[in-house]
């Protein structure tokens, strides 16, 4: 078993195919594919299996992988200079979070990071849900999740960054008569629910004020689409509970919005794995971000 094996390997976990993989290592599917056979041959393993046109790494392969990722890393480290690694001149970092995170939170922590260190390279992707975010962790996927704080398991270190307050926006468009109030149970009980699935941070929020005031919205719309949400309700299908920042957004588009007397918020914060508090990029990251 060598580094171009594992490196195979690392590469089809994180693009998913073998395909995708061969192009980002710039050798042929064919060569790919060997160097995963033989690694699975010196093994006795079967790493991954095919579901539709995605590889799935198997219980096996996610046993393996731990073990390549750091010898990976560690072939990096003996072949960059130590003063390059400390200024941060080369490498990437890879930041999961929550959709509406990605919205609100992450360009401005991005914009610090990269401000302070040009030449890193910085991925960020999107992440379902919380389950999601968390496996993108443990798998190396990403090394840095912003997402509820809740969402952090065993093995997960947490650094929080904010309460995020929850405001409502209302049906329709609002005209001169209409104030930035508050939320009243009338209001909660009188207009269908637009809302994310069950499962979801932001959803467990919405429930949550609702039991709050002691009512039931008279009818639930559900959507994956949370960037849909405030524009579901300027064009009167229904209210929604999303983060204060994307409320304000609305409500300078003309939404109605009210605002809870009695703060709904969930912790923001930074997730990543504890065996990866010290590296560099990922320290400066956290100096910056946590202030």
């Amino acid at each position: 078993m060598n580094l171009e094996q594992l490196e195979a390997i690392v590469a089809v976990v994180d693009y998913g195919s073998y395909a995708a993989a061969a192009d980002v290592l710039r050798i042929s599917q064919p060569s790919l594919t060997r160097r995963i056979q033989r690694c699975e041959a010196e093994l006795g393993l079967t790493l991954f299996s095919r579901v539709g046109r995605r590889m799935q790494v198997t219980d096996a392969g996610r046993s393996v992988l731990g073990p390549a990722r750091r010898m990976l890393r560690e072939a990096e480290g003996l072949r960059t200079l130590v003063a390059s690694q400390q200024e941060l001149t080369t490498g990437t970092l890879r930041i999961g979070a929550l959709p509406s995170l990605v919205a609100t939170h992450v360009p401005e922590l991005v914009a610090r990071f990269h401000q302070a260190h040009p030449d890193v390279r910085i991925e960020v992707v999107g992440a379902a849900d919380s389950t999601e975010l968390i496996e993108a962790l443990d798998l190396g996927r990403i090394e840095i999740g912003v997402a509820d704080v809740e969402a952090a398991g065993t093995g997960i270190e947490v650094r929080v960054l904010e309460e995020q307050s929850f405001a409502v926006v209302l049906p329709g468009v609002a005209d001169d008569d209409d104030l930035d109030g508050a939320v009243t149970a009338e209001d909660l009980r009188a207009h269908t629910l637009v809302t994310l699935p069950r499962g979801t941070s932001m959803r467990s929020v919405t429930d949550e004020a609702y039991t709050r005031f002691g009512v039931r919205p008279p009818r639930v719309i559900v959507t994956t689409q949370r960037d849909a949400l405030t524009r579901f309700a300027t064009a009167g299908v229904g209210l929604t509970v999303v983060p204060e920042r994307l409320a304000d957004w609305a409500a300078a588009n003309g939404a109605r919005v009210r605002r809870f007397e009695a703060p709904v918020t969930r912790s923001i914060g930074l997730l990543l794995r504890r065996d990866a508090v010290d590296v560099p990029a990922i320290s400066a990251f956290l100096a910056l971000a946590v202030h």
